[in-house]
């Protein structure tokens, strides 16, 4: 069910009478009062829109990288005040640093980055998205120290947008439209790809040329967000503020020759002297004896070099005890 975001004359009343009725038999036991209220909830939905070039953007962001990234959208309300409807034109990818869950951003890089906008495209800059990479969507307490910031700044004409998304597609989606008081959330919102084309692999190539892994020390996370669509803000640590890795295994993908053995020296030769003479320049190179065989090396796995005995020549190499599956191209 949708919310309310301000409490108007007609709710304000109601709470009064609550909280004044709620205090006739308090009895304190340290001097503190507490009284909640729970505002009736809206029987509305909205649709939220995505143009296919903003669409493509943003998920290709969330499955391309390994670390979370951010994201500002360029986003309209509809026209029809009866609907309650936004559009999300395009995603913008702001200069950043980042770590498997925490994005900081540079707040003078930010404000320039901003300030090269010209007013259509600065004065809609109305969402704000992030992922989670392959952890829960739920908003950290940064993030709903954010979207209070965020609202305090907006006057009751304007709207803003939040987003989380992650790598399985789960979401977190808060459409907040103070022009009609509404607070939309996940369970409220249809989500909708609208048709036309885009070249996905320019914008990657932009995107990650602004965005840079940012090295960690353990427990000392510094940094902070600069602001969002022109509201600056004070700048705090974004995201969980950790980052786990597992051990590398002793071989597998992340080092991809698995332990020899046998060395080369142990390899007996074969006993027939026609045998010796026949497989002389075949094993040459190797550590036995002669030239360096002419062949081809294997490339780099994941980044990582392939040790020098990894050539390809399967008789040798299962000789010494490799197995064909270590080798990924």
């Amino acid at each position: 069910m949708a919310k309310l975001i301000k409490i108007g004359p007609e709710c304000l009343e109601e709470v009064r009478k609550e909280f004044e009725e709620s205090l006739k038999n308090l009895k304190l036991s340290d001097g503190k009062i507490s009284f909640t209220k729970t505002l009736g909830t809206i029987q509305s939905r909205a649709d939220l829109n995505f143009t296919d070039i903003a669409w493509q953007k943003m998920q290709a962001l969330v499955r391309e990288f390994d670390k979370e990234v951010a994201w500002h959208g360029i986003a309209f309300r509809d026209e029809d005040p009866d609907k309650n409807a936004y559009t999300i034109t395009d995603i913008l990818v702001y200069p950043q640093e980042v770590t498997g869950a925490t994005v900081t951003t540079d707040q003078t890089k930010y404000q320039t980055w901003l300030m090269d906008h010209d007013d259509d495209v600065f004065n809609n800059i109305r969402m704000q998205g992030h992922s989670h990479v392959n952890m829960s969507v739920s908003p950290s307490g940064v993030d709903t120290s954010l979207y209070d910031r965020i609202l305090n700044q907006l006057d009751d004409t304007m709207f803003y947008i939040f987003l989380i998304w992650n790598k399985r597609g789960e979401k977190t989606v808060k459409i907040y439209d103070l022009a009609k008081n509404i607070l939309f959330e996940t369970s409220d919102v249809d989500v909708h790809i609208l048709g036309d084309g885009f070249d996905m692999n320019a914008f990657l190539t932009d995107a990650k040329g602004k965005v840079q892994t940012k090295s960690v020390t353990q427990g000392n996370y510094g940094g902070g967000w600069g602001g969002w669509g022109g509201y600056a803000g004070p700048g705090t640590s974004y995201g969980y503020g950790y980052e786990t890795q597992k051990p590398a295994p002793s071989y597998g993908p992340s080092s991809p020759v698995k332990p020899v053995k046998e060395s080369a020296a142990e390899i007996k030769q074969p006993e027939k002297k026609e045998d010796k003479k026949k497989n002389k320049k075949k094993y040459s190179g190797f550590g036995i004896g002669g030239n360096h065989k002419k062949g081809h090396r294997r490339t780099a796995v994941n980044g990582v070099s392939n040790a020098s005995s990894a050539w390809e020549d399967e008789e040798y190499l299962s000789a010494l005890g490799y197995d064909d599956d270590f080798y990924m191209e």
